[in-house]
C-alpha cells in the first residue's frame, strides 16, 4: 500500500528581483526529485523562467513536474492546497514584489519559507520588506513555520559579502529568521544548467556545486523535518 504524499509547501519570494529565486526554486526542486520524492515546480511568476527550465529538451531532464500558477492569483492558496494532496514537496517560484497576490497566498499555507538573496546593497536593502511579509503571513494564518535567507551568488572572497552575510545573521529586527550557513556559491554550473533543463547533478566538472545545492537541500529537509532521501 503507497503512503500519502507528504504535501510539503515551500515559498520561495524576495521583494526584489534578480537574486537568484528561480535557480535556487529549480535546482531544489531537481535535487529532491533525484532523491525519489514526488515534486511538484509551481511557478507564480508571469515570466515563466521556471517553467521554461523544466521544460527545455522536453522535461526529460527535470525530475519533476510543472503548474504555471501565476494567472490564480487570490486563488492560488486553495489551488496549492489541493495540489499538496498529490505531491510530496511543492517548490513556490513566486514573482518579484512582495505585493503579489499569488507570494501572499503561498505563505498563507506554507511549511517553509525560503527567501533567496544576493549580498549587495540593493539586494539586502529589500530584505526586510520580505521578511516582514512572511512574519504577517505567519500570523495571519496562525502557521508557525520556519523562516530563512539563502545568500546566492555568495563570493567568498569578498569581505563585504561575509560583512553583508554576517549583519543579516545579527539583524535584531528578525532574530527568529536567520540565514541559512548553507549557501550556493557564484558559479557558471548553477545557470548554466538551465541550458539543458537540468539540475548542477547532470552538468560535468561541477562537484562543488553539486555539494552546495546537496548540502542546502539537506537542510532543508532537516526544517521540513522529513528524510534527506525519500524512504521506499
Amino acid at each position: 500500500m503507497s503512503k500519502a504524499p507528504l504535501g510539503k509547501i515551500v515559498t520561495l519570494f524576495n521583494q526584489k528581483g534578480g537574486v537568484g529565486k528561480t535557480t535556487t526554486t529549480c535546482q531544489l526542486a531537481g535535487t529532491f526529485g533525484h532523491r525519489g520524492y514526488d515534486v511538484l515546480v509551481a511557478d507564480l511568476d508571469a515570466q515563466q523562467t521556471a517553467a521554461s527550465w523544466l521544460g527545455r529538451m522536453g522535461g526529460q531532464n527535470f525530475p519533476a513536474t510543472l503548474w504555471s500558477g501565476f494567472r490564480y492569483k487570490d486563488n492560488t492558496a486553495a489551488e496549492l492546497g489541493k495540489l499538496a494532496g498529490k505531491y510530496d514537496l511543492i517548490f513556490v517560484d513566486c514573482a518579484p514584489a512582495v505585493d503579489q497576490p499569488g507570494t501572499w497566498a503561498s505563505l498563507l499555507v506554507s511549511d517553509l519559507a525560503l527567501i533567496p538573496t544576493k549580498l549587495s546593497p540593493a539586494d539586502t536593502d529589500a530584505l526586510p520588506a520580505a521578511l516582514g511579509l512572511a512574519k504577517k503571513a505567519k500570523q495571519t494564518s496562525g502557521l508557525d513555520y520556519p523562516v530563512r535567507t539563502v545568500a546566492t551568488a555568495f563570493r567568498r572572497n569578498r569581505a563585504d559579502e561575509k560583512a553583508a552575510f554576517e549583519a543579516i545573521a545579527n539583524d535584531k529586527n528578525f532574530p527568529d529568521y536567520p540565514p541559512l550557513k548553507q549557501v550556493l556559491s557564484d558559479r557558471v554550473a548553477f545557470t548554466r544548467s538551465m541550458l539543458y533543463g537540468a539540475t548542477v547533478h547532470s552538468m560535468p566538472n561541477a562537484k562543488d556545486a553539486i555539494a552546495e545545492i546537496d548540502a542546502l537541500a539537506d537542510a532543508v529537509a532537516k526544517l521540513l523535518k522529513i528524510p534527506a532521501e525519500k524512504k521506499v
